[in-house]
Formats: C-alpha cells, structure tokens, sequence
C-alpha cells in the first residue's frame, strides 16, 4: 500500500516540481487545510521548526500564491495561514493526478483480482476496528469533573 501511494504522490508531484512546490510545501498545504487556518507558530511546533524557518518557508509560498497571511481578529500578534488558490489548484492537482494512477491500477485488475482486493480490504477493516476497540477498552473512562481538594 505505502509503495502505491508513493507512486500515486510521485506521478502527481513531477509536475508541481516544475512550479518550485516542494513536498515541504506540500505537506504544509495538507496541514493547513485539514485545520481551516493555523498559525504561523502552530506550524512551527508541528514541523518541529524555528519560528524563523516557518516564517521563511511561508514568505516562499506565498510568494507562489500559494497561502495567505491573515492577522487574528482576537490578538493582533498572531498570523495565521489560509490555503490561496494556488495551494487549493497544487492540492487537487496532485489528488487528481494520484486518483487517475489508482484508477489505471485498478482498471488493470481482473475481476478475480478485484474480488480479493475487496476480501483483502474488507480483513484490513475488520482488523483496524478490532484495534479502535480494544485500545477503547484500554482508556479510562474520561471524566470532565475536576476534583476539589
């Protein structure tokens, strides 16, 4: 699974290499999607990065028209990102390109093959909510009432 997703990501990202996106940028694309908007310095913790490097690989990006930079409407201090149109184009772009990759694979299969993929997924399923329970069963119970001593 990891060899075909590499391959997916690979056939989508020769291009944006052509664009001067890199995989850092990238992966700071996907990070601030999934969060809608996230500080400067929250990508930094992420990244495990200086504030200065973040800083500096954003004034890259968005030089590429690929994030913005907002100002925090409750603390004027904090900067925060947001996906431009340029990062929404590279992340679709690479998403499109790696769906037509999988869609040849698959259109490649036989219908037995097929038939075991979906056996095969169907286990991988089964397997990974086996998981999900039993480490439920190992968390204490949470409880949001603080104690007073």
């Amino acid at each position: 699974m990891a060899a075909m997703r590499s391959s997916a990501r690979q056939a989508g990202f020769r291009h944006l290499l052509g664009q001067s996106i890199s995989l850092t940028h990238l992966h700071i694309l996907d990070l601030v999607r999934s969060k809608a908007s996230m500080s400067i310095g929250e990508l930094a913790r992420t990244l495990d990065i200086s504030l200065a490097s973040a800083t500096g690989v954003v004034s890259r990006m968005e030089e590429r028209g690929l994030v913005h930079r907002t100002r925090d409407a409750a603390d004027r201090r904090v900067v925060n990102l947001e996906l431009a149109n340029g990062g929404d184009a590279a992340l679709e772009e690479i998403e499109g390109r790696g769906q037509e990759y999988f869609g040849g694979l698959l259109r490649s299969l036989t219908v037995r093959d097929l038939e075991h993929l979906r056996s095969g997924l169907a286990a991988l399923q089964r397997a990974s909510q086996r998981v999900r329970d039993d480490a439920a069963e190992l968390r204490p119970p949470r409880t949001d009432q603080r104690m007073i001593t």
